[in-house]
């Protein structure tokens, strides 16, 4: 066997190796992405049910403001016990004393309320922008993965034609 035929068989040989190990390694890599996507936006929906059903109420901040108003009322009605048995006040001043308490804690929720409406507009609009550029990862990804196994399925097919074309089929030299 010439060195020519050796060479051209080695060429094929390696056309065909190319050819299968850029489609396997492309499918794998290719897949990885894929996994990574999904668990990227399995995070970012699970964030997202998280923090935009999640009750305001549970807002740390939230409890905080509900818990000042608390011990200010509770502060005042201790004073307004006090002054009551001291002077001496109606069973009316007490019971519109405790509707005044009542009014500014109803106030409070309706104020956190209103801001946990502005904060879910902005989880809504921060989800939709994540899951935007989570698709437009894949989509850059997966044609990035396409052209590449294009191209090296064509380089090895062409060094396997080549070989195929420069081999000589049953002939000496």
């Amino acid at each position: 066997m010439s060195l020519p035929m050796i060479l051209t068989g080695v060429n094929g040989a390696l056309g065909l190796y190319s050819t299968v190990k850029g489609a396997i390694d492309s499918y794998n890599a290719s897949k990885e992405k894929k996994n990574l996507l999904k668990n990227a936006k399995d995070e970012e929906n699970s964030w997202y049910r998280k923090n935009y059903f999640g009750s305001f109420l549970d807002d740390s901040a939230t409890k905080a403001a509900i818990k000042r108003v608390e011990n200010t009322l509770r502060r005042n009605n201790e004073g307004e016990r006090a002054r009551s048995a001291i002077m001496g006040t109606t069973p009316e001043y007490s019971l519109a004393r405790n509707e005044q308490g009542l009014r500014s804690m109803e106030n409070v929720l309706t104020n956190i309320a209103s801001m946990d409406s502005s904060k879910k507009r902005d989880i809504e609009t921060l989800h939709r922008n994540n899951l935007a550029n989570l698709t437009n990862i894949e989509y850059n990804d997966l044609s990035m993965d396409e052209r590449m196994a294009r191209s090296s399925a064509t380089s090895g097919y062409n060094l396997f034609q080549n070989a195929l074309l420069g081999a000589t089929w049953g002939k000496e030299r």
